[in-house]
């Protein structure tokens, strides 16, 4: 491993973004940084491709100069390419709306199970409110055609 690929993992350790126990991991994403791979593809969601942790390890590795690596699980890769084959077609604003709502549950919860309690504790909080949804009648719900 290089001096800088080593530097970095330590400051990955350091800065909380990858617990010490995990200093492999650390050396993993330093030494795909310091050598300038595009993608480090994994399915480690505790301390690499989560959502949070990506941030965290995004922000380091900024700060110490280097251009970080895109970490991302194998399905995600997938869609990136597929999303870059697709390049010339228009985005639909729809689902860009998606996409950053995924991404901002991502950041603030750490499973789906999370975001479920969540909502249903703001559910519960509007009840208690004497909020309440009700359904749309037949005629002006959105046919599914």
């Amino acid at each position: 491993m290089s001096p800088e690929a080593a530097v970095l993992a330590h400051e990955l350790i350091d800065k909380g973004s990858v617990p010490p126990q995990f200093l492999p991991d650390a050396q993993h994403i330093a030494i795909a940084v310091v050598h300038n791979v595009e993608y480090l593809v994994s399915w480690n969601y505790k301390h690499i491709v989560n959502e949070t942790k990506r941030q965290h390890i995004t922000d380091v590795c900024l700060t110490a100069g280097y251009q970080p690596t895109i970490l991302c699980t194998p399905g995600e890769l997938i869609e990136e390419i597929q999303m870059k084959e697709k390049f010339e077609l228009q985005t639909d604003p729809i689902l860009e709306e998606c996409y950053r709502m995924k991404a901002e549950f991502a950041a603030q919860f750490n499973s789906i199970e999370e975001l479920y309690d969540y909502l249903k504790a703001q559910e519960k909080k509007r009840r208690a409110q004497g909020k309440i949804y009700i359904d749309l009648p037949t005629e002006k719900r959105r046919r599914k055609d």
